[in-house]
């Protein structure tokens, strides 16, 4: 076991079952050192230039690392059984847009088809109003018509009904969960999975099998989703929804973001408040209202300065710019730039 390859997902499995080792630590790791045996039979100082002291004298204990080998292989034993498959971020087919990443997981468990560069985001509350159904039917059909595959997280609302249009139009679709891929979180949704599975789609995770989709681990999924995509789509959400973590993941990542904008009665809802405050207030304002810190609150200001943050979309007539606008972004093309929306009727639902 210990002349394991670190850059397989036996090797990356093993470092990061060593105490005191983190994904991100393991990938450092493994560009230093080719095979197992040679962490073990590494300078003390050398490893030192990696990890803390006492990390280093963990790793040196061949026990340890056979120990935790054992584990890496019983994790890729289930898998086996699963039909999932466990990539390492050397590996070839791991998924090009997550490479640009810095908190990038340097595992994937993956039940399907991998999904394809052409990606979007759609997401939203999970209470949607009429109108956050009925944007998300027809931006979705609009985008699986231009070919682009559908990117969500299986969670009730927004999230599903993205997952059912995409499927409904003939589409692929590809759900990132929170938590191991042995259980569907909610529950109510494992049908949905199924049939994602079934038509060509995928479900993905960056957690080993038996670790639930807790909280931290629900915010973590946010930004493999955006990752995976070449923009972000948010359907409906409140000002302090939890759409809002994939936003700022969006914006950090620098992808584009888009928004469909309520207008009349649906302006006033609730779980409209969010899309208003991404596509109408200048970026200064928004990162109040959102009460956004640090490295984010500079990007907000830097990037966008006076400009909102998301791309409107006001009706149907937004459509061709809004796929254009995608096509150059896939082609390594213009930054974010946010066109005025078209003048739509009080009532248009896009």
């Amino acid at each position: 076991m210990i002349g394991t390859e670190t850059r397989t997902a036996a090797g990356i499995l093993t470092l990061t079952a060593l105490r005191g080792i983190g994904p991100a630590t393991a990938e450092r790791l493994a560009e230093r050192f080719s095979l197992l045996e040679a962490i073990l039979g590494a300078e003390p100082a050398k490893l030192r230039s990696v990890v803390s002291a006492a990390v280093a004298e963990c790793l040196q204990e061949p026990a340890a690392i056979v120990k935790a080998s054992e584990k890496a292989q019983r994790v890729l034993d289930e898998a086996d059984r699963r039909g999932v498959r466990v990539l390492s971020i050397f590996d070839t087919d791991y998924p090009v847009a997550l490479r640009s990443l810095a908190d990038r997981p340097p595992i994937l468990f993956v039940k399907g088809q991998l999904p394809p560069r052409r990606s979007v985001a759609c997401i939203g509350t999970r209470e949607p109003s009429e109108f956050g159904e009925i944007v998300s039917d027809r931006i979705v059909e609009t985008l699986v018509g231009a070919n682009w595959a559908i990117v969500s997280g299986l969670a009730i609302g927004v999230d599903t009904l993205s997952h059912q249009s995409a499927l409904h139009h003939g589409g692929r679709t590809v759900a990132v969960m929170a938590g191991g891929l042995e259980g569907i979180y909610p529950k109510q949704n494992s049908k949905l999975a199924e049939e994602i599975l079934e038509k060509d789609g995928a479900l993905i995770s960056e957690q080993p099998f038996g670790v639930p989709p807790s909280p931290r681990n629900l915010v973590q999924r946010d930004r493999l989703q955006s990752g995976l995509s070449i923009a972000t789509f948010v359907m409906q959400t409140d000002i302090k929804g939890g759409s809002m973590h994939t936003v700022r993941f969006t914006i950090q990542q620098d992808r584009v973001l888009f928004a469909p904008v309520p207008q009349g009665r649906h302006a006033t809802e609730p779980k409209s408040q969010g899309i208003l405050a991404m596509t109408q207030l200048p970026a200064s304002r928004f990162a109040e209202a959102v009460r956004a810190e640090g490295d984010y609150r500079r990007i907000l200001a830097e990037r966008y300065g006076n400009r909102p943050v998301a791309v409107p979309l006001a009706s149907k007539e937004d459509y061709a710019s809004m796929l254009g606008l995608l096509e150059s972004r896939l082609a390594g093309g213009e930054t974010q730039t946010v066109a005025p929306p078209s003048s739509p009727t009080q009532m248009s639902m896009l």
